[in-house]
Parts: structure tokens; sequence; C-alpha cells
């Protein structure tokens, strides 16, 4: 009973107040300090680059939301990558987004000491080189909020939704000043041309300088246990305040354009400006308004670099006690109770860029995030191709076209940021050697790290592998006495054809508290087990691994033995709703690296004569042809079957045919359309009437909701006949 025990956090948060925290995580210092130097660069058409910057980010934002609901685990992004892409490219994307975090903080340091130093100077009156006050002010300013850190004072969540509405308040303020003075200009249209002095060049430049003011949304996924409804309102929330953040956005980089009256083009005035560009500005439109401006952008930093400091170390605590660095770094300080260490090399890293000029922090802090979001769209591709059968209850339209829209344009925007910006190439050159360091990292410690991690947890402690070396081989891991001889036999079968061999697994599995040396009693009975299964007409071969998790234990033995092809059995049911087809099942079918077929066997076990095939193309409908392809005998029928919901997918069911035909060759096939109000009961019906029925997993309609386990699960409570479901291994990355 203690096991169905789910505890979960209190869905309190509404739409209203997930918007709010997306808002508050994107409103930041950045608008304080960059638009007067993204003016200077785009011209008045920095309100194209603000609005460009919207759109992009909207798509990484419901990307966001579409995997955040497929993969609801901590750690966000890492994991999604993780999953997608590999180990590497997982310990990547956190290594990237440490970089991220701990720029932008420095970003955020830069920003205080610049306002503090124009405090100081132009309202107090302190006689002392600006330019060196606001970089000792940054260092100051930055050591302090480390040890705010490092001794566990946190920002209470009443104070964080104040700093938001003021920011909010003050900007709106200015805004309005700014407003009413433009349009006292009879000629206010003069301040906007031309328009793009600099061409859709200076656009791209400006967004890549500014797209860090619009890192932030993730939050809201981050969030997700904790919101009402939140396959609606997680994906609404992203949007409403994204647009909300450019609306403002655009808001003041026209007031501010439009206030200003000089003896150059108003676009020109505040680039010469930069950073104090709206401090002065507000200081001739409005009572207060410099000081006001400042006050924001203080608030606006402190709070800031408070969060990014704590998110920081948290990235580099995690990616240690993930393995990936070095055990020391995710020590906690026993008087504080915080990762001190991680919170040094985060400090450290903080205090040495903020010595950098605003534009050149600005620029590789949003090339670090435009960097992270680019892992998250791929992310989404590969997800969607190697793994469509994942609950999603947000999807991103048009994928793939949206997800590789907004690579591309985050590629254009890389390359402009880095060719046109002042510190561009320079900025380009220290993020490839940060992407090369943490590389030799991995390769010399965390890829390492990891292996001693499984070895640690997994212990091999029979093996017997064929000796002559066949050119396919097909893993077997077994469990359950029953069908063990029956997943052997049907491997036998695929092997055959092939030329191939197999390799009998079984995992021993123990409880985390239990040591591996205290499993000998079942290290017996799984010895036995696979000794029986040896005797074949193919060369087979067994395995008999000790481990705390079976998925692991059989994933690892996928790295170790190379397998082609991994057949399991599939007791056709599960009850617990955080999984698909089974706790062991479900991250084989999304990590191992090679083609997958998971089978539940009928009351005609290994009778092949009719075949059901029901298919809408694509790579794992083409695995279940060439399964049939193995299984068919001379006289087996093979019927493929699409069932559409409309005569539309007549020519989607044509494709599809012809694709599983050239796979099929000279077997004997029919091919059925058929148009139902409820396929998946229908595809029920026909499969009784077939002795095996092989589904390969797929978005199209009728098998859209195979493994959410509602489509298998009426094929088994209706057939008495077999049921198997296939996976195609697809190798996008090497």
């Amino acid at each position: 009973m203690e096991n169905r025990v789910k505890i979960t956090l209190s869905r309190d948060l509404s739409l209203f107040d997930i918007t709010m925290i997306g808002i508050a995580g994107m409103i930041g210092a950045g608008i304080f300090a960059l638009t007067g130097i993204a003016a200077g660069i785009a011209g008045p058409a920095i309100l194209i680059a603000f609005l460009f910057n919207g759109i992009i980010a909207t798509f990484t934002g419901l990307a966001y939301a579409e995997l955040g609901s497929a993969i609801p685990q901590a750690g966000g992004g890492y994991v999604w990558i993780k999953e997608a892409l590999g180990n590497y490219a997982g310990f990547m994307a956190g290594w990237v987004d440490w970089a991220a975090h701990t720029i932008a903080c420095s970003l955020y340091a830069v920003i205080f000491g610049a306002f503090l130093s124009e405090f100081l100077v132009r309202f107090v009156g302190l006689n002392f080189p600006q330019n060196v006050l606001a970089k000792v002010s940054s260092l100051l300013i930055v050591s302090f909020l480390a040890y705010v850190n490092f001794v566990g004072v946190k920002e209470s969540g009443k104070l964080g939704g104040i700093v938001t509405l003021l920011k909010i308040i003050i900007l709106l303020v200015f805004a309005f000043f700014g407003l009413s003075r433009t349009f006292s200009y009879p000629d206010w249209e003069s301040a906007f041309q031309p328009f793009m002095p600099h061409g859709f060049v200076g656009v791209l430049a400006a967004m890549g300088l500014t797209f860090i003011a619009f890192e932030g949304f993730e939050i809201i996924v981050q969030s997700g246990e904790e919101v009402k409804n939140p396959e609606k309102n997680i994906p609404k929330a992203i949007v409403v305040s994204l647009w909300v953040t450019v609306a403002i956005y655009i808001l003041v980089a026209f007031s501010l354009l439009g206030a200003v009256r000089a003896e150059v083009p108003s676009w020109e005035y505040l680039g010469q400006l930069a950073e104090f560009s709206l401090i002065r500005v507000a200081d001739e439109i409005m009572p207060l308004g410099g000081v006001l401006i400042i006050a924001g952008g203080l608030i606006s930093t402190i709070s800031a670099m408070n969060a990014t400091i704590y998110s920081s170390s948290r990235v580099i605590f995690a990616l240690s006690r993930s393995g990936y660095l070095h055990k020391a770094l995710a020590a906690i300080n026993e008087k504080t109770k915080t990762p001190h260490l991680a919170i040094l090399f985060s400090y450290i890293i903080i205090a040495t860029a903020s010595l950098a000029p605003i534009e050149a922090v600005a620029s590789a802090a949003s090339l670090m995030f435009i960097l992270l979001f680019m892992f998250v769209n791929s992310a989404l591709v590969v997800l969607r191709l190697r793994r469509p059968d994942l609950k999603r209850s947000f999807k991103v339209p048009l994928v793939p076209f949206l997800p590789v829209l907004t690579l591309t344009l985050q590629v254009v925007i890389t390359y402009f940021l880095v060719t046109q910006l002042e510190h561009g190439v320079l900025i380009a050159l220290l993020v490839l050697a940060w992407i090369f360091f943490g590389s030799l990292v991995y390769y010399a410690y965390s890829e390492k790290e990891m292996e001693k991690r499984i070895e640690e947890e997994i212990k091999t402690v029979y093996k017997e592998i064929p000796i002559e070396e066949k050119p396919y081989r097909i893993l077997v891991p077994i469990a359950n006495p029953a069908i063990a001889k029956k997943l052997v036999n049907f491997a036998k079968i695929i092997a055959k054809k092939r030329d191939g061999e197999i390799i009998v697994a079984n995992i021993v599995r123990l409880p985390y508290q239990t040591p591996l040396t205290a499993a000998l009693g079942e290290i017996s009975k799984a010895k036995k087990m696979v000794s029986e299964l040896l005797n074949q007409e193919v060369p087979v071969g067994g395995v008999v691994a000790v481990g705390h998790s079976v998925p692991e234990a059989i994933l690892n033995l996928v790295d170790e033995l190379k397998p082609n092809l991994i057949v399991m059995g599939w007791r056709g049911r599960t009850f617990r709703k955080d999984v698909v087809l089974g706790s062991t099942i479900d991250p084989v079918l999304v990590k191992a690296k090679c083609d997958v077929v998971v089978i539940k066997f009928g009351a005609n076990s290994l009778s092949f004569e009719r075949i059901l095939i029901p298919t809408a193309g694509g790579p794992h409908a083409i695995l279940a042809c060439e399964i049939a392809r193995d299984l068919a005998r001379e006289n087996s029928e093979i019927d493929l079957m699409y069932v559409g919901k409309s005569e539309k997918e007549r020519n989607l069911a044509e494709k599809a045919f012809k694709e599983a035909e050239e796979i099929l060759g000279k077997a004997r096939v029919s091919k059925k359309f058929e148009i139902h109000s409820n396929p998946a009961e229908r595809i029920a019906e026909e499969a009784e009437k077939h002795d095996v029925t092989i589904i390969g997993a797929s978005e199209k309609p009728f098998l859209q909701n195979f493994l959410f386990g509602l489509f298998p699960e009426k094929i088994v409570r209706k057939t008495s006949k077999t049921v198997a479901m296939t996976r195609k291994w697809v190798r996008l990355i090497a």
C-alpha cells in the first residue's frame, strides 16, 4: 500500500500567478540598460528587434511547455536534452546553462555598478572616476550577494512580488511621460526616420545583444507541479507573459526614441548615452526621473543577481551530484547548509566577467542562452521522432517545421551577434573555449565517473557469449519463466533470417539498501534460468547481472554488448499512472541505442500465418514491416491496414502502403484503407482475425494513443492473439 501513495505539491498557482512569475523572470535589469545601446545599433528598428526576439522566444517557450509536460522531472532542459541527445549533450547543456546564469549575473552586476556610479557622481556629486567607481561597485555587490547566498539568506516570495510590481510601475510611468513628450512634438514621426539606418543587419545584431532580456520564461515550466490545470495554463502563461513583456519593452523603446530631441538623430544620441540613456532621458522628461530609473535599476539588479547566484550555484551543484563534475562541488557546508564550493566557483566567474564592458557581457550572456535554447529545440524534434509515444498534454504545432525554423533563426542571430557587435569575435572565441574546456572535463572525468557509478550499481556475475560473433545481435532480457522460452524462440526466428545471435539476459534486482553481494541465492536461480535457454538452433549466449535498477542494467548491457535489437516481454497492462508500458520497458524504449520490440504473447504464441500491420508510415512502422518479413513463412499473409477518420487520409495511407511494400518485398501482401469513427477499436476487431498484430510507434491520427495505454489494452482485451510493438532507433546524433 505504501507504494501507491504519491507525494505531490499542492496545485495552488493560477494562470495569473504563473504569468506574473514569467514576467518577473524576464523584465529585469536588461531593459533599463540595454535599450539605449540597442537603439544605437538598430536605430528605431529596435522596435522590430524586440518584436522578433519575442516571436523566437515564444517558439522556444512552447518547446519548454511540451517537453515539460512529456518529461516532468526536476532539472528541466538538462534532463530533456540528456534523454534526447545523450549524456554528452546533457552535460554540455548543463555546462552552458551554468555559464549562461553566471554571465547573466555578471551583466546585472555591471548594470548595478553603472547605475550606482551614475547616482553617486551625477546626483550626489562624488568626485571620483565614474568607470572605476562602477567596476568597484560591481565587485562589491557581487561579493556581498555571494556571501548572502553562502550563509543561506533567501529573498522572500512576497518581496520578489513587490520588486516585480515596482519594476513594471517605474517602466510604465516612464512610458507615460515619454509618450506625452513624444506626441507633444508636431513632427514626432521624424524621431523614427530613417527607421532602419543600419539595415536589417543592425536589427539582427540588436536582437543578439538584447536576447538576454527575453530569458526567464522557463521558470513557468519549472513551477509546473504547483500549477492548476497545467496542460492549458502553462502554454498560455508562457505566451501571455512573453507578449506582456514584449509590449512593455516596445512601449519603453518607443517612448525613449520619441521623447529625445538632440543635434543628432535620437537613436544615435541614445547610442552615445549607452547604458545611461534611460536615466538621462527620464531626468529630462519627468520629475525625479533619473533617480526613479536608478532606483528601479538598482532594485532589479540586486534581485536578479541574488536569484542568478543561487541558480548558477545550483546548476554546478546538480552537475556534481549527477557525477559530471567532481563530488567536492556538491559538498554542503555543515554550518550554513549551502553548497559553498559551488557558490565559490560561480562567484569567481561572475566577478571576473563583471570587469568587462557591458556590451561584451550582455552579448556573451545572450549567446549562452541562445545555445541553451538551441539544445532545447533540438531535443523537441528528436524526442518527437524517437519517442512519439510520450504522453504530451501540450504539443507544439507544426513540428519539425517550427523548431527547425526557430533553430535557423537562432543560428542567424548568433552569426550577426558575432560578426557585427564590437566584441563579437572575442566572445565567440571565449564561448568556444568554454565548450572545449567542458568537453575536456567530460571526456577526462565525467564519462569515466558515470561509467564507474554504473559499475558500482550493476555487477555482471555471469557471461557466456557465442565464440563466433555474428553480424546481427539480439538481446533478450527475461524475468518471467513462463514467457522466457517464447521470447527466445521469437528472437530465434529473426536471428535465423538475419544470420544473427541471441544474448539472453537476466537481471537480479535488489533494493537500494541491500548490498549487491547479498544476492547469491537469486544469482543461482537466474543462472539456471539462462542456462536452460542456451541450447538453440542459433548461437545463444547468456548474461546475469545484479543491480538496483533493472532498466539501468539493461541499458548498461546495451552499451556493452551493442545489440541491433532488443526483444522484451510485456504483460499488457500497467496500473501505474506515471509509466506507459511499464517501469522497466519505458526507460529502455527511451534510451536504448538500438531497435526495440515489445511483445505480448497470445494463446497461439508463435503461429504467424496471418500477420496484421496497422501502419501510418515512419521509421517505427518500417521496423514493424522488417519484423513481419522475418516472421512470415512461405504461406503467410501480411495485411496492411490504415484506419482513418476521413477520406482525406487516403493519400497518407497510400504513401504508407507503398513504403511498407518496399520493405516486405515478395511476401503475400494485401492493403486495406477504412474510415471509422473509432480507429483503435476497428483495428482491435481486425486483430482478432490474425495470429499477430505488429504496430510501429507512430504519431499518425489512428495510433496517437498507442503508448498511452489506451490502444494496446483495447487490442489485448479483445484478442487472444499476439500483439507486438516496434520502436526503431533513429540515429540522428553520431
